[in-house]
């Protein structure tokens, strides 16, 4: 399995994945179908006709264990506590770092300058007292140690802000804003890319805690058991999947804010009010041909971000 559409295919070949034809809105119409669907134990969904846009949308990407068996190249009748006990006996051994190639379908689509534009993509509004659309949900944030060179492959929630810039909740003490500060003392904008869609692993990992200066990349590398190829962005430098469906690389001022937020959490209750935060200013969108959004559903489990948690 390389990428998202991999996994698109190993979930239909076993009956499932639900395709929805009908038109559906990507303003809390979409949310509330898979949510519905997820709280049944419904199957994967790939909305491909959503309002206003050709690119479909797929969610309820990890709602069942067999699902998320799939994703860790396991068997499907394993319980969430044997995916665990694996996970653990994997990454704890010998790690397998990335491959840098030159090509790959990520490259596709190089969008640069005016041509850049945020709602290209059919991002959706989840909950009716969303601070707005929020374009990272099942998205993975990758930036790197200015003294170390240490890559990180954090999630953080990313709001929609206008056509070239996302909010980014970066916790105090994630290792994303560990960066930051780094950046800040040197009086430096920090390079991040943000990616959505390639292999499951990569969100999956993301959406973890690995130790204190371990590249996640590596850890993706012996759950795949064979390197993650990358490619190290035109702009920042950093490697990005080769087979991510859309990467936005640009940087996050430390030193800039805008108002984010509220976003309806996995818990199924809203964290925190309005307030200040940083965001990465997009410079440049990469897309495959015909890309997949995957979203990630919130609220009251079971939900995708519960089962990885």
């Amino acid at each position: 399995m390389n990428d998202l559409r991999d996994f698109i295919s190993a979930c239909e070949q076993r009956g499932d994945l639900l395709r929805i034809g009908a038109k559906v809105d990507w303003n809390l119409e979409l949310s509330h179908v898979a949510k519905m669907n997820e709280e049944s134990l419904g199957p994967a969904l790939l909305f491909e006709n959503v309002k206003d846009y050709k690119i479909p949308v797929f969610s309820s990407a990890f709602t069942t264990p067999a699902r998320m068996a799939l994703a860790l190249r396991r068997p499907v009748h394993e319980s969430m506590c044997d995916l665990a006990r694996a996970w653990m006996e994997v990454t704890t051994k010998d790690l397998i770092k990335p491959r840098v190639v030159s090509s790959g379908p990520i490259l596709e689509n190089v969008i640069d300058g005016d041509g850049v534009n945020l709602l290209d993509f059919p991002v959706p509004f989840f909950s009716k007292l969303d601070g707005g659309r929020f374009i990272g949900t099942a998205v993975t944030l990758i930036t790197k140690d200015p003294d170390t060179g240490w890559t990180n492959v954090g999630t953080y929630r990313m709001q929609v802000h206008n056509g070239n810039r996302c909010g980014v909740q970066m916790i105090k003490g994630k290792h994303g804003e560990l960066m930051l500060q780094k950046y800040k003392k040197l009086g430096k904008k920090m390079p991040a890319l943000a990616v959505i869609g390639g292999d499951p692993l990569v969100f999956l990992v993301g959406s973890t805690m690995a130790p204190f200066q371990t590249d996640e990349y590596d850890i993706i590398g012996a759950l795949r058991g064979s390197p993650l190829e990358v490619i190290e962005g035109g702009l920042t430098g950093l490697p990005m999947p080769a087979h991510a469906e859309i990467v936005l690389e640009g940087e996050i001022d430390p030193a800039e804010f805008m108002v984010e937020g509220p976003f309806g959490e996995y818990t199924g209750y809203y964290s925190g009010e309005p307030s200040p935060k940083v965001f990465l200013n997009v410079k440049r969108i990469l897309h495959r041909d015909d890309p997949i959004f995957w979203a990630c559903v919130v609220g009251r489990p079971i939900n995708d971000v519960n089962m990885i948690q």
